[in-house]
């Protein structure tokens, strides 16, 4: 009996390990959430802080991914900022936060976007629909809608530094409603993170526009609005 047993234990197949992996992560944060300006990473011996911003997206870290799923911790010990799972195959990504609803487990609800050269080109607007309602934007002869809980991406066309007209809008009470309009030139060195919106407390829809840093970036060339 004691020798089938040890034939057995030989034989049957080991525990599969949990599927571990990093991706390179950027941050930015919407809104922040009272009381936690920042998140931290652990991996190894000494956590890695990423301190949050709404103006800025921070610069890339190393992000563990265990079966799909990344955890942000509280700076203080205090617990999960947040979780989110990553596609599989992501390399390079943006984490996008946002306060959490009241009564969430953790301060954050956060997602990922594909952060790639190759899928998130220079001269690009990647738009991220984060509100209930249907959103459309229009860069000159460029244009895209998308439906809550979805991105996509308007590239610009025309001469390089041709001036455009800018049009961002969402559906609510069977019209169009704008979010914002203006003007902005075409730049083909550097790309944009087009995030809308809806805040929970008050339900105004805002738009948020950010340059990417790696490019050296001026002012938005889309401004922060509400439908005031």
């Amino acid at each position: 009996m004691k020798a089938l047993a040890i034939i057995l234990a030989l034989t049957l197949p080991l525990a599969a390990a949990p599927e571990a992996r990093t991706v390179e992560a950027s941050f930015y944060c919407f809104k922040q959430a009272p009381g936690v300006e920042s998140v931290s990473i652990v991996q190894g011996e000494m956590p890695t802080t990423v301190k949050l911003s709404a103006a800025n997206i921070s610069d890339p870290v190393e992000l563990p991914v265990i079966e799909g799923l990344a955890t942000l911790q509280r700076p203080d010990g205090a617990g999960t900022a947040a979780k989110l799972k990553i596609p599989a195959g992501l390399r390079k990504a943006l984490i996008v936060l946002l306060p959490a609803p009241s009564g969430s487990a953790e301060p954050y609800q956060a997602f990922a976007i594909d952060y790639a050269r190759d899928t998130f080109r220079k001269g690009t607007y990647r738009l991220v629909n984060v509100s209930r309602h249907p959103v459309r934007g229009a860069i000159g002869r460029s244009y895209a809608e998308i439906k809550p809980g979805g991105t996509g991406d308007i590239e610009l066309q025309g001469e390089e530094g041709a001036t455009q007209g800018v049009k961002f809008e969402f559906h609510d009470q069977d019209a169009w409603q704008r979010l914002t309009e203006t003007r902005c030139a075409v730049r083909r060195d550097r790309r944009w993170l087009v995030i809308v919106h809806e805040d929970p407390a008050t339900h105004r829809m805002n738009l948020r526009s950010i340059p990417d840093r790696d490019y050296q970036p001026a002012a938005p060339a889309v401004a922060t609005t509400s439908n005031d």
